[in-house]
């Protein structure tokens, strides 16, 4: 990927900040402990993170909206395997 393309190390400034909320917000850090215990599988950890998540922002932002579909928009940019795999070491 291209150095202008990232964001702090990160892969693109949506999974920086999913991961900084993750880490730093307690419901959402036990979340992420569950997730790294679904299975040895980073990428089945990732979609089974997603797919929670994502629960959660159809149930927050379901009215179809300029800002739903923006939050659904960056959402769906975030690397969820780069963040499990950050938060297996």
């Amino acid at each position: 990927m291209p150095e202008a393309n990232k964001y702090n190390g990160w892969s693109n400034r949506e999974t920086w900040v999913a991961n900084l909320w993750l880490t730093n917000d307690q419901a959402s850090y036990y979340l992420l402990l569950e997730a790294l215990k679904h299975s040895d599988s980073d990428y089945t950890c990732a979609e089974w993170l997603q797919e929670q998540l994502r629960d959660q922002l159809d149930q927050e932002a379901g009215t179809a909206s300029t800002w739903s579909d923006l939050l659904s928009t960056a959402f769906y940019c975030v690397d969820w395997v780069e963040v499990i795999e950050c938060n297996r070491e």
